[in-house]
C-alpha cells in the first residue's frame, strides 16, 4: 500500500471520542441558569429594599445614636448582631430557594435528560450545581459585608463627625465579628445541601421548594410541641430531643461560640444545655446525611420520567 493510500484510508479507521462536558463549564452552565431565574433578582430586589427600609430606621432611632456615643462597642455589638440576624434569616431562604429550584427544574422540565444524554455524569452534575451554588452563596456573603460596612462607616460619620469610634474598636469586636462570619459561611452551606436535597428526593421543583421551605419552621415549632410533651407526661426525655434537632442548633450557635457576651439567639434553642461542640456536631451530621442523600440517590436512581 502506498503512501498516499494508506493517508485515506487512516481517516476511516480511526475511531474519536465525542467530546464531554468539562467540569469548569457545567459549573458556568449552573451559574448562567441561576443568573437568568427572574425569582433570583425579585428576591435580590426585596431584600435590598428592606435592608433600606432598616437603614433609613436605624438612622431616626435616637437611642442607638446615644448608644453610639456612649459605648462604641456595646453599639457595634448590637448593631451587628441585628445586621447578621437578618442576613442569615434572608440568605437562609434565598438560598433554600436558588437550590431546590435549580436542582428541582431539572427534573420538572425533564432538561436533565439532555444534561445526561450529552455526556455529563449524574454525580457530576450534581457536583456542578452545588459548586455554582457555593459560589453564588460567597459573592452573596461579600456583597452584603461591603453594604454594610459601607452603611456602618456613613452612619457613624454623620453621627460622629469621624470614623474614630469604629477605628478604636477592641480587637475582641473583630474577633466577634469574624465568628459570625463563619456563622453565616455555615448556616449558608447549609441551607444549599437541603435545598438540594430536597429537589433530589422529590425529583420536582414544586415538592423541593415546599419540603425546603417548610423544614426550618417545622424544626423550630418541633421545640414548642417537645416542651408540651414534656409537660404533659413528666419525662425529661423529650426536652432532650431538642438538642437533635438542626435549627435550634443553628440558632443557639453564635451564642455559644461567644458565650461571655450573653446574647440571645433570634429564634427556638435547645431546651437544654448544649456546648459549642455538640451544636457543631449536630449540624455537621445533618449536612454529612444531606450531602450523602444527594450523591446517592442521584447517583443510583434512573432517570426515566
Amino acid at each position: 500500500m502506498s503512501a498516499s493510500e494508506s493517508v485515506l484510508v487512516q481517516p476511516d479507521t480511526v475511531r474519536f471520542r465525542p467530546p464531554r462536558p468539562s467540569f469548569p463549564g457545567t459549573v458556568r452552565g449552573e451559574l448562567l441558569k441561576a443568573s437568568r431565574q427572574l425569582t433570583t433578582w425579585v428576591m435580590l430586589g426585596v431584600a435590598l429594599l428592606l435592608f433600606s427600609i432598616f437603614a433609613l430606621a436605624l438612622l431616626s432611632a435616637d437611642q442607638v445614636r446615644t448608644q453610639l456615643h456612649a459605648s462604641p462597642l456595646a453599639w457595634y455589638y448590637t448593631v451587628l448582631d441585628i445586621l447578621l440576624s437578618l442576613f442569615d434569616t434572608g440568605s437562609g431562604i434565598f438560598l433554600l430557594v436558588v437550590s431546590a429550584r435549580l436542582m428541582g427544574m431539572e427534573y420538572s422540565s425533564g432538561t436533565i435528560r439532555i444534561l445526561l444524554a450529552r455526556g455529563t455524569g449524574r454525580v457530576e452534575l450534581l457536583a456542578a450545581k452545588l459548586t455554582a451554588l457555593a459560589i453564588g452563596a460567597l459573592v452573596l456573603l461579600a456583597g452584603f459585608l461591603i453594604l454594610a460596612g459601607a452603611f456602618l462607616s456613613i452612619l457613624v460619620r454623620s453621627w460622629e463627625g469621624s470614623l474614630h469610634p469604629l477605628a478604636a474598636l477592641p480587637a475582641e469586636a473583630w474577633h466577634y465579628t469574624e465568628l459570625q462570619i463563619v456563622v453565616a459561611l455555615i448556616s449558608m452551606g447549609v441551607c444549599i445541601l437541603l435545598g438540594t436535597t430536597a429537589a433530589v428526593v422529590g425529583r420536582s421543583l414544586a415538592f423541593g421548594l415546599a419540603a425546603a421551605l417548610a423544614f426550618f419552621p417545622t424544626d423550630n415549632f418541633g421545640t414548642i410541641v417537645l416542651s408540651l410533651l414534656t409537660r404533659v407526661t413528666g419525662k425529661d426525655a423529650w426536652n432532650q430531643v431538642s438538642a437533635y434537632l438542626l435549627g435550634p442548633a443553628l440558632n443557639q450557635l453564635p451564642v455559644l461560640l461567644e458565650p461571655q457576651r450573653q446574647a440571645r439567639a433570634a429564634f427556638a434553642v435547645p431546651l437544654v444545655k448544649v456546648d459549642a461542640t455538640h451544636a457543631l456536631v449536630v449540624i455537621a451530621a445533618y449536612g454529612a446525611i444531606f450531602l450523602a442523600a444527594s450523591v446517592i440517590l442521584t447517583a443510583r436512581r434512573d432517570v426515566l420520567e
